[in-house]
């Protein structure tokens, strides 16, 4: 298991609790928001498969 990668982790994990408070205090209206939200998920997913799941990506 690679644990350099769950700086992926934390970072996907600030940035999905970071836009999902900041898109319910814009009322859903903010794109930005929305999109740092978006990025927390895709990275915390990639994270965590890339230190869970050796050769994920290799084929």
């Amino acid at each position: 298991m690679n644990y350099s990668y769950l700086v992926l982790v934390a970072i996907g994990l600030v940035l999905s609790v970071f836009g999902f408070i900041k898109n319910g205090k814009s009322n859903g209206k903010s794109l930005v928001s929305s999109l740092l939200f978006l990025v927390g998920i895709i990275s915390l997913i990639f994270g965590i498969l890339l230190t869970n799941v050796p050769g994920f990506f290799a084929g």
